[in-house]
């Protein structure tokens, strides 16, 4: 079962404070100097995020290009949206234009604009709400 996402980030720190604000996730746990390298661990009780920061092109799981996005289901759309939005994050497609229909999702950058991730109050194939 898919517990563990990674995403490389520049600013440990900023990403995970947003994600704190934005998600109601829980510090969880680090490792390193997270201003040089290291991670940043948050939880929401399920799946686990490690913000990472490797510089060392030698390390075994080296890769400057992050990840696409990450999905999030709410049961408040709405709410979720609002809360990622004082956080810092920016919408990419118009809140009131579900134009997908019953797949549709909002589509948002993380504060420093870095990834990109999905909200949902219908979740996506293979998830249980």
């Amino acid at each position: 079962k898919l517990r563990h996402i990674a995403i490389n980030c520049e600013d440990l720190e900023g990403e995970a404070n947003f994600m704190k604000s934005a998600f109601e996730l829980e510090e969880v746990g680090r490792a390193g100097d997270v201003t040089q390298s290291g991670a940043i661990y948050l939880s929401d009780g399920v799946m686990n995020i490690a913000l990472i920061r490797i510089e060392d092109p030698e390390f075994p799981n080296y890769n400057p290009q992050g990840l696409n996005h990450i999905g999030f289901v709410t049961p408040d759309l709405d709410g979720s949206i609002d809360a990622a939005e004082a956080a810092g994050g920016k919408s990419m497609v118009d809140r009131d234009n579900k134009m997908a229909g019953a797949t549709w999702e909002m589509k948002m950058k993380s504060a420093s604009g870095k990834f990109d991730f999905d909200l949902s109050d219908h979740g996506w194939p293979g998830i249980t709400l």
